[in-house]
């Protein structure tokens, strides 16, 4: 089984001010073709945050995609 990770990239979603529909829906495309989620996360929209993210799932072997929205 394939491991995923789903960084979503938005201001509002990181302070709870909005709802992570498109995660949700990367989630649930991936789920229903065998991938196994290890890891979704909202950050703010900043690209250090993310590259930091996502440099940290890599270093930790965690999953074999990481999609961003």
């Amino acid at each position: 089984m394939f491991q995923a990770a789903i960084i979503t990239a938005s201001d509002k979603g990181a302070q709870g001010q909005r709802e992570d529909v498109s995660g949700q829906v990367i989630r649930e495309i991936l789920e229903a073709n065998g991938y196994e989620i290890v890891h979704q996360v909202i950050l703010p929209d900043d690209r250090t945050l993310l590259a930091d993210e996502m440099r940290a799932i890599c270093d930790k072997g965690k999953a074999d995609l990481i999609l961003t929205t």
